[in-house]
């Protein structure tokens, strides 16, 4: 496995990213040669320039259709038509580059036979990738030490994630006599037995998930084994590693406090308004014509103001008007008061329904960017009355109005909409991990994901 951004990434997905960059530019280089000759490439450096922008569309184009989304891509089957899919649009935007800038032309069908050597090569490569993958990748494997909730909570997360390669050797309970039953756990004995079942079992990393470690936790036999190389975790840190999200139920203010992260440095607060001055500009600028049809369709739609103002909470809890085109009639909570966005929701207008798809009503918040009151990414602000009523039934609620609230966040690239107290609490999650993880490079990774689910339509409600 190997950590990026703090979550675990399975190992071969880095060696297929980069290895079939490598195989694309082999199948441009193997036709430019037997069309042109062998120092076709060297006479012509240029070339090796339009190989490279062919390789970025369509590594662009292997990453909208899932290539390397290795938990859902399962059968031969499923790999052969999403690179069939991915290839397919590669060509038509191509085709189109190449209209464009006929400049960038390689070659009578250079692309095209590219394209299809692209497709067996790396069919054949991943095949041959999964197999060595099989046969001699292993997995690390993992002990379990604790309570049944984030025993429990932990061992569903890592059987959600195939990819990684983590071999759930059992569990070990607090004490003899409650044992930890855990479906599809194996049972190994209580922590009073710890060190002859972890030289039975010969773990590669030790989890600890114990509820009250004072008096309990057997520190200088673990300490003995962390000198010998063995790996121990607690259960929270291994949890967010995975599954990319704070577990708010079974996690201590302690370990909030003490844990590395959650550093908001002047830098950052710097390059965070900078960024915001200068892209909430040019956002609007780009986006103004686009607005405006936006504009004139809402108000030949139905009676009622172009934009929607609605206060939420910002950063440190104070609140601010949020801009949204309108997508509802203006009576849509005359009668019922403040309540959640549902499916087929029958306020919604006819043109609201189409610009929450595409998310074209959150357009205006980019006034929002250039006030300062959001930025590009951050925790979605929510509505007073929610936080009230969140605030006391979900544990640290709070911490998400640390940071300056977003126009999409980690919670919205990571799960869809939600609409329940149970969904928020997922959302604070996945907050309370990027609050922790605060970087550009995650902020980059955010809004390069918020693309694609904007072009596809996921998760809007």
């Amino acid at each position: 496995m190997i950590k990026v951004l703090n979550q675990y990434f399975p190992g071969r997905l880095f060696v297929l990213l980069v290895t079939e960059n490598v195989l694309i530019l082999l199948a441009i280089w193997a036709t430019v040669t037997f069309q042109m000759g062998s120092s076709a490439i060297v006479a012509h450096p240029a070339l090796f320039l339009k190989a490279l922008v062919v390789t970025v569309i369509c590594q662009l184009c292997f990453y909208y259709a899932d290539i390397y989304d290795l938990r859902t891509v399962g059968s031969k089957l499923e790999v052969f038509f999403r690179l069939m899919q991915a290839l397919g649009a590669a060509a038509i935007l191509i085709a189109g580059l190449f209209i464009v800038f006929p400049d960038m032309r390689m070659g009578e069908r250079v692309v095209e036979i590219s394209i299809l050597a692209t497709v067996f090569t790396i069919l054949l490569w991943r095949f041959l990738v999964e197999w060595l993958n099989r046969a001699y990748g292993g997995g690390e494997r993992i002990l379990l030490v604790g309570s049944a909730a984030a025993v429990e909570d932990l061992a569903r997360e890592i059987k959600l994630r195939p990819d990684l390669p983590i071999e759930l050797l059992g569990n070990v309970s607090e004490n003899e006599e409650v044992h930890t039953s855990v479906e599809g756990l194996n049972d190994l004995g209580s922590l009073s037995h710890l060190e002859s079942i972890i030289s039975e079992t010969a773990p590669d990393r030790v989890i600890i998930a114990l509820k009250e470690r004072r008096q309990q936790l057997p520190i200088n036999m673990l300490l003995k084994k962390r000198m010998q190389g063995l790996l121990i975790e607690e259960a929270s840190t291994l949890y967010q590693k995975i599954t990319g999200k704070i577990p708010v139920e079974s996690i201590h203010p302690s370990s909030l406090i003490f844990s590395e992260g959650f550093l908001q440095s002047p830098f950052r607060r710097a390059y965070a308004r900078i960024f915001g001055m200068l892209g909430g500009a040019g956002a609007l600028i780009l986006c103004g014509p686009l607005m405006l049809l936006v504009a004139i369709a809402i108000k030949l739609d139905s009676k009622g103001p172009v934009l929607y103002r609605q206060m939420r909470v910002g950063k440190n809890g104070k609140p601010f008007e949020i801009l949204k085109f309108r997508s509802m009639r203006i009576d849509a909570e005359t009668l019922s008061g403040p309540v959640w966005a549902a499916e087929e929701d029958p306020r919604i207008t006819r043109v609201g329904r189409l610009i929450r798809k595409v998310r074209l009503d959150e357009l205006p918040q980019f006034l929002n960017v250039l006030y300062g009151q959001m930025g590009f990414v951050g925790p979605r602000p929510e509505r007073p009355h929610f936080v009230e009523q969140l605030a006391q039934q979900i544990p640290f609620y709070d911490l998400r109005h640390s940071v300056r609230p977003g126009i999409t966040g980690w919670a919205q690239v990571s799960l869809h909409y939600g609409a329940t107290v149970e969904d928020s609490k997922e959302k604070l999650e996945y907050d309370l991990f990027y609050i922790k993880n605060l970087s550009p490079s995650l902020d980059f990774m955010i809004l390069f994901q918020t693309i694609k689910i904007v072009l596809f339509g996921k998760g809007a409600r």
